[in-house]
């Protein structure tokens, strides 16, 4: 049983966890104001609390990567029933329940899934297929005939009735995945993979003053409605997605006479991405920017640029002097560009602890976005050239001095002819 902690991260919180769930659950015949059962198992518990301590629980697994979140739920449920079925509601038990659960869904075939949905293009005169790492997105002025009999227009319509469909090209996501969740979470990651090394080609150096509300910064915006479909066409669930921060501010972007130039820049930045060595940092960062920038809130996006540049400078718990000190590296005009970040960063705690809007924060996001590219660029070389993110880390709060460095050296190479010195004077025992 010992060895089943390993699956939490915090064992104590875990077993704490645990036995605050024992104690609700039910003996045979026991009443309370809300009973919580479940069809597939005999136990019952009093539902006071029980959803926030599993919830709470599920924290503490460490799941595998290839697990998606709402499979995470589903599988720390199923282990706590069938432990509490089996009398053993401790961590150990649950531990190697959620193994065994976490094996099975593991083992499953993958099959091929359809994230059906369009993007604000238009201009294309013939069907366009594109690769990324994972998927195979197909993008077309024409909705696809296999899915016609199954897509719910009417329930796309009603969602949006004010959306205008001739700003839209149709696309398809085609991936392989073990189960619905896996294969809408691959396919939005895959999706907003492509659209974000589009977007950074289409966002290059713009700057933009609205004097009325504006649109999203992206010029690829996703269509609000998408469903999933089996490969035969049929509709894999029920169950729909949409764009919560959706805007009726999208306008189609005409590229045509663009594709091109823009497909040429994809593959080669997807490339060098591939062989850095840390694709899943870079898809992570391609989310979060096209999440950015989705939105005709300039205040969220200045926000969430801000955080964006946070992640990729590995600022993790250190503060923003961090931040800026690492993205200075690559820039030539170092005072130019600290003024402008210490500005920013002022800006982003205005607005945080205020909660405010100001006004200047579309320009304040675009002059964000235009940093976040550089150093994007510079993070694909820099990544793959490094052993480790620590090595790059620590490479990076390196001083900005020439005299500096070869100081450094100066010291390093002495201490490194000490040691093969001691070698050639004294016999190492191993």
């Amino acid at each position: 049983m010992a060895a089943s902690k390993s699956k939490w991260i915090d064992s104590s919180s875990a077993k704490e966890l645990l036995n605050r769930i024992a104690k609700l659950k039910l003996e045979s015949g026991q009443q309370c104001m809300m009973i919580l059962s479940n069809k597939h198992y005999k136990s019952a518990f009093d539902s006071s609390g029980f959803d926030n301590y599993s919830m709470l629980l599920k924290e503490l697994v460490k799941f595998s990567n290839e697990v998606p979140d709402a499979v995470k739920k589903q599988m720390m449920d199923k282990a706590i029933w069938q432990s509490a079925d089996d009398e053993n509601l401790h961590d150990g038990y649950v531990g190697n329940a959620l193994k065994k659960i976490e094996a099975e869904y593991l083992a499953k075939t993958p099959k091929i899934y359809y994230l059906v949905t369009g993007l604000s293009i238009t201009g294309l005169k013939s069907k366009r297929v594109i690769k990324t790492p994972k998927s195979l997105i197909t993008i077309s002025n024409y909705f696809p005939q296999k899915f016609k009999n199954t897509y719910d227009f009417e329930q796309a319509t009603s969602l949006y009735p004010r959306i205008n469909k001739k700003c839209y090209s149709w696309v398809t996501v085609k991936v392989s995945a073990r189960c619905v969740h896996s294969a809408v979470e691959t396919a939005f990651e895959e999706l907003d993979y492509w659209r974000g090394i589009f977007n950074i080609y289409s966002n290059y150096n713009q700057n933009r003053t609205s004097f009325s509300k504006p649109s999203p910064i992206n010029k690829v915006c996703k269509y609000p409605y998408h469903s999933l479909h089996l490969e035969n066409g049929d509709r894999a669930t029920q169950l729909y997605w949409f764009e919560p921060n959706f805007s009726t501010e999208v306008s189609s972007f005409n590229i045509s006479g663009k594709y091109d130039e823009g497909k040429a820049f994809y593959q080669k930045l997807s490339a060098d991405i591939c062989n850095s060595g840390n694709l899943s940092f870079f898809t992570k960062s391609l989310n979060r920017y096209c999440s950015a920038l989705d939105t005709s809130n300039m205040n969220s996006s200045f926000l969430a640029l801000w955080s964006l540049l946070e992640s990729i400078t590995f600022t993790g718990h250190d503060n923003y002097d961090v931040t800026i000190a690492r993205t200075l590296v690559l820039f030539k005009d170092k005072f130019k560009l600290k003024l402008e970040l210490e500005i920013l960063r002022d800006k982003r705690n205005m607005a945080i602890h205020s909660g405010n809007q100001f006004e200047e924060a579309e320009t304040y996001a675009y002059m964000l976005m235009n940093i976040i590219h550089q150093y994007l660029f510079f993070l694909v070389s820099a990544i793959e050239k490094s052993k480790s993110i620590n090595q790059l880390k620590n490479t990076l709060d390196l001083p900005l001095n020439k005299s500096k460095l070869e100081h450094m050296r100066s010291q390093y190479e002495s201490e490194i002819e000490k040691l093969d010195l001691i070698k050639q004077l004294i016999n190492i025992e191993p």
